[in-house]
């Protein structure tokens, strides 16, 4: 693989300094952030403009390396994008993909909404879409109410009738029906059922163990206490557990090494203590192996919000495109969310394979910028409108949106820079008249 330089390091380190958020009082108003950097951040438009000291508290720290100083908590920036809230503008990115990438058939998307009889979004719900010649889906409902269902890229033929079966959640009141449907949105009500938002949260992290990966695991050791004290911290009565994931590439000493789900902490670190980083080679790593052990994991299936991490600076190898986006097709028909996190060595491969996966899976594609001045320069991203925010809060925001049914947008603390000139109401009007929503 291609070197990493630090700022993959610090990404995970990111994901470990959550602690920055960690008591209840840090989240604002609608689930955003009260604190700010101690450094002003910048306003302003679209114009990309990196001059002046990083948005970060501070400057960014030197390299710790092994067994050197860890870096102060807040200084990577990132934004995120949704390709699902932003249907059209994606069906063009997939026409425009690299030379070699994968078709990803999904134009003909069906977004399937369960509600109880009151209105409120039903999670876990199971899903079954059947047509003439017989099942075709059969998966259970995010924390929202909804799934997605793709009609050639989950086998139908032609532009038949469906129909669909509704079943409500495991041990939970409701009774099933079945109705034919038609059209793009496919709104059901489960008579007798009752949306309870999840009190289980499953979240596994897929890290890259390549290489210069030997600082982040350490950052993961002396950190990961804290990520499970700000969930705890904030949703006391919610049962959280962590998995772990690290992968490296074939010839290496492994390829996967797996830690399966556990609520203790002192466990979980305890891992991570046994781990080091080597290996690599070539720029492509066995990302399809490391998204793929998430099934192997011991998810809950009851009341739970289940999403996974996949923290990336490079594609899986050409010729496991095709299993990449398997392993991301399973995490859909699991109820698994997935969000990327990619880091500075992403490129459009990269980027491609990351967003379908949070396509499929209804997850947001999560990306660094250069705003912190960590780390080698960011590819943008090929979309038009994000906000810049620190990267511990976005983190914290994604699992406060699985638990809570509904997306929890940054407050204005919270946004450092914006690009594409977003309204008040998170709509991005371009250039040609088309709009884009954060």
């Amino acid at each position: 693989m291609r070197h990493k330089p630090f700022v993959l390091g610090a990404l995970v380190a990111a994901l470990a300094l959550l602690s920055a958020c960690g008591a209840a009082g840090d989240f604002g108003e609608g689930g955003g952030f009260s604190d700010s950097p101690s450094e002003p951040p910048r306003s302003g438009g679209d114009s990309g403009d990196m001059s002046g000291p990083p948005v970060g508290p501070g400057s960014p720290e030197p390299d710790p390396g092994q067994g050197g100083s860890t870096p102060s908590p807040g200084q990577l920036t990132a934004g995120d994008w949704d390709d699902n809230l932003n249907f059209s503008f994606f069906q063009k990115y997939l026409t425009e993909a690299p030379q070699g990438m994968p078709a990803h058939s999904s134009a003909d998307r069906v977004i399937i909404t369960v509600r109880d009889e009151d209105g409120f979004p039903v999670p876990n719900a199971r899903v079954t879409v059947g047509d003439a010649a017989g099942k075709r889906l059969e998966a259970p409902t995010a924390s929202d109410g909804r799934l997605l269902f793709l009609p050639t890229y989950d086998g139908a033929q032609g532009t038949g009738s469906f129909s669909v079966t509704v079943s409500p959640p495991p041990g939970r009141p409701g009774t099933p029906v079945t109705t034919p449907v038609e059209g793009t949105a496919w709104n059901l009500t489960l008579p007798g059922a009752r949306g309870v938002l999840p009190t289980e949260l499953d979240v596994a992290f897929v890290v890259d163990a390549t290489g210069s990966m030997g600082d982040e695991i350490n950052y993961l050791k002396a950190e990961i206490q804290n990520i499970v004290d700000s969930v705890r911290g904030t949703y006391p009565d919610v049962s959280a557990r962590f998995a772990l994931v690290m992968y490296r590439d074939d010839g290496d000493e492994y390829v996967v090494r797996s830690f399966d789900f556990v609520s203790s902490e002192s466990t979980f670190r305890g891992w991570l203590a046994q781990q080091s980083a080597n290996g690599g080679g070539d720029y492509p790593e066995a990302m399809e192996r490391g998204l793929g052990a998430i099934h192997q994991l011991s998810w809950r299936t009851g009341n739970t919000a289940r999403l996974t991490f996949l923290v990336a600076d490079a594609p899986t190898h050409a010729e496991n495109y095709q299993a990449f986006l398997r392993e991301a097709n399973r995490a859909r028909l699991s109820g698994i969310k997935v969000y990327p996190v990619a880091a500075s060595g992403v490129a459009d491969e990269a980027e491609y394979l990351m967003r379908v996966a949070a396509q499929l899976t209804l997850g947001r594609y999560i990306f660094l910028t250069d705003d912190s001045r960590i780390g080698g320069s960011h590819a943008e991203p090929h979309i038009p409108c994000y906000q810049v925010q620190l990267l511990k809060h976005l983190l914290v925001r994604a699992i406060g949106s699985e638990l809570a049914g509904r997306r929890l947008p940054a407050s204005g603390t919270d946004i450092l820079r914006s690009v594409g000139n977003p309204a008040q109401d998170g709509s991005c009007t371009r250039a040609d008249g088309t709009v884009t929503y954060l």
